[in-house]
């Protein structure tokens, strides 16, 4: 869509008009969002920020115009209860839409599905292990932190004993999530609707399993991994194997999940033959150096 829109505004740079309208969802309908604060925004390589704002009438809608560059994208954004929400890149000659929602800092939000994906493992026996979390806020209201709560809009747990925590590609902020202890943390308001991350960290060399923790009930379930012999619980149906950017994975599913999902490694879990003598080189040659360097000097 951002590539759609980048290539018509190519085709429009100058005026262009912009309208649409606000719309709040309402259990399961939508209404006009009267008196909702509209932003317009400009990404283009020279300039970056907001053009223009305005607020919309009892009909819920607005109008603006602005003058692009080649090359620049807009983008509309509507405030509601403390929330902004942003619409699709605009499109010459396509009204705009912004999907607004109430808050609620008790509204129920489910994972609808949890992909994890674990790599063979490393010379050092490390494996990285990539985990996307789909999250499905199924009501009208959008989840938002409580001021007085210290957990965020959403958490979970993490496997025990992971290192390198890291949040790639997301529908939020990287700094919308804190990481405390084996616990991960969400403080960002969770609309309506289906929002994803992605989770990487990595296992510790000679580590004979992952333990992954399931805290609420999810969906759908897969896990993919790189070597053929792990152990995963019965209830995962092998499913066949599968090639990922080249490179190939066994594939399992499961449906229901609601317990910790224990996934064993092959072998005994001891470290590769070669490590310890590659660490005994490591802490000996710069000894060494150290020891040529002082009968030099004499």
């Amino acid at each position: 869509m951002i590539a759609l829109a980048l290539l018509l505004q190519l085709q429009v740079a100058g005026p262009v008009q912009v309208s649409g309208q606000v719309l709040r969802v309402v259990e399961g309908d939508s209404v006009p969002a009267a008196s909702a604060r509209v932003t317009l925004h400009r990404v283009g390589e020279a300039v970056q920020g907001a053009v223009d704002s305005t607020i919309t009438g009892a009909d819920g809608r607005f109008s603006f115009r602005a003058r692009i560059d080649s090359g620049d994208v807009l983008l509309a954004s509507a405030r509601w209860h403390g929330v902004e929400y942003f619409a699709e890149p605009v499109v010459s000659g396509v009204p705009v839409r912004v999907m607004v929602a109430d808050t609620s800092s008790t509204a129920r939000v489910i994972v609808a599905a949890r992909h994890v994906i674990i790599g063979g493992p490393a010379p050092d026996g490390a494996r990285d292990v990539v985990d996307l979390i789909v999250l499905r806020n199924p009501g009208s209201l959008t989840r938002a932190v409580a001021d007085s709560s210290h957990d965020g809009s959403w958490s979970m747990q993490l496997p025990p004993l992971v290192a390198n925590v890291q949040i790639g590609d997301a529908d939020f902020a990287a700094d919308a999530f804190d990481l405390h202890g084996d616990t991960l943390m969400l403080f960002a308001p969770i609309p309506p609707g289906e929002r994803q991350f992605f989770l990487q960290y990595q296992i510790a060399p000679g580590a004979r399993s992952l333990r992954i923790p399931f805290t609420d009930v999810v969906d759908t379930v897969s896990i993919l991994a790189e070597e053929s012999n792990l152990t995963v619980p019965d209830r995962f149906v092998l499913q066949g194997r599968e090639t990922v950017s080249g490179r190939s994975f066994n594939r399992w599913r499961g449906a229901g999940i609601l317990e910790v999902v224990v996934i064993e490694f092959p072998g005994d879990g001891s470290l590769p033959d070669w490590i310890l003598p590659a660490l005994v080189m490591l802490v000996a040659l710069p000894l060494a150096w150290v020891t040529w360097r002082a009968v030099a000097g004499r």
